[in-house]
Parts: structure tokens; sequence; C-alpha cells
């Protein structure tokens, strides 16, 4: 049995863990109404918020007195207590990142022993997890995961009056309308939607009709002009 780690601490030290309740990921649909058509037409859908609950088992690894394991007690309760929340890793899937998790119930202890377990309630604000970092230096790659990501492109310019990625599976691209000596660091943020030249803000080089993209998960193609060298990378992500 594995444990947690919560807000930058691996609970593995003091304690076990189990999942033993997740909720399922429900849509939440926004629609409008229209006149004339019967009911309302859909116009989007997100996934709202779910819950899910550890159960967490006292685990000193040696038979600790009644001050020690007050102390146990006292650091667990300080590890949870993250107002501003933080990433949470569950003993069932280590391999994926849950962001943006607060907990927001926690039980008494059933026992002040060494056997003594609680269980602690975590409310995943962004319900996707986050799987492996990748990096990729090739037009053609396959983006992993069940959820769709938003890339990072980082570029070296070639002379010239402009820049552009594009995803050809859908036309959309970003241009950056910028007079280029050669040789100047670009990043592109989908997630952000911002640009950077030599790590300088460069929103206002965006071109009309730009639009920062996610690329599916699948075999996908990027295209790139007026670079010399680019890499996209991205994180994996799961529904």
């Amino acid at each position: 049995m594995r444990s947690i780690i919560y807000a930058g601490h691996d609970f593995s030290e003091l304690c076990s863990a189990e999942v033993v309740a997740r909720s399922a990921n429900p849509i939440i649909a926004e629609a409008l109404q229209v006149p004339g058509r019967a009911g309302a037409m859909l116009v989007t859908g997100y996934l709202p918020p779910v819950d899910v609950t550890v159960r967490l088992f006292l685990d000193a690894g040696f038979s600790a007195d009644v001050v020690r394991l007050a102390e146990l007690r006292h650091t667990l309760s300080f590890w949870l207590c993250a107002p501003g929340g933080g990433e949470l890793v569950l003993p069932d899937e280590p391999e994926h990142t849950y962001r943006d998790a607060l907990l927001v119930s926690a039980g008494a202890w059933s026992k002040l022993f060494s056997d003594g377990q609680c269980e602690i309630t975590f409310t995943l604000f962004d319900p996707i997890a986050y799987g492996r970092e990748r990096i990729e230096r090739l037009s053609r790659f396959d983006v992993g995961g069940t959820w769709p990501v938003l890339p990072e492109f980082r570029l070296v310019a070639a002379a010239g009056s402009s820049l552009r990625v594009g995803h050809a599976a859908t036309g959309r691209f970003v241009t950056v309308d910028y007079e280029f000596a050669g040789g100047e660091a670009v990043v592109i943020d989908c997630a952000t939607e911002r640009v950077f030249i030599n790590d300088a803000d460069a929103r206002d080089c965006v071109a009309l009709g730009s639009d920062f993209f996610s690329l599916d998960p699948g075999d996908r193609i990027v295209s790139v002009y007026g670079a010399t060298y680019f890499e996209t990378r991205f994180t994996e992500r799961w529904a």
C-alpha cells in the first residue's frame, strides 16, 4: 500500500494510504434558449471539480510511544493544512499528478495508537490528471493520454519578418510578426496564450488571425515556418 504526496509533502514517511471513494467525472452543460427551437441548444460542456476520499493509516515504522504518536499526528495535520491547496499524487495512480487539489474534510482518528486511521477528502478543482512531461523535436509525434494538451513551443528564429507555428489537422496557427535578425529565442505558450522573444513579453507581436491551439491525443503534425530550430513541450493529461 502506498501513500499520498500533497503540497510537496511525501506522507509515506509517516503513514500509508488508500483511495476509498472517488466521484465520477460528470459533464456540466451550458445551453442557450433559441426562439422557435424546442428545448435549448447545447453550447459547450465542462468538467466540474470532483471529490476523492483517502484513508490514512499511521505507520511510524517502530513501536512509538504516546508522545511520538502525538508528534506524528501534529505533523500530518500541519502537512494537510495548505490553505492555497497544492498538487496531489494518489496511491492508486502514482504516475499521475492532480493540480489545484484542496483538503476540504478530515475525520477523527479512529485510535490514538500506532494502528490509528482516519479519512480525508480532497476536492480536485482541476479533475484532469497530469502524466509524463514530453519534449518533441520532430514535426510529427504521438500525443499520449486521453485529454487534449496545451503545448509550449520553443524556437530559434531565422532572419525574416515573421515566424509561424501551425497545427496541420485543424488549420489553426500562431504567427509572430517581428523583424528577426536571426537567432532570437522565441517561446509560444498555448496554455497562457503568451509569446516571448528573448524573454521579453511579445504579445503585441501576435498577428491577427492567430489562434493558440491544443493537441488532441494521437498522431499529430506541427508545421513551423521561419525557425532554424524548434521543440514542442507538453504534459500528457488523463481524464
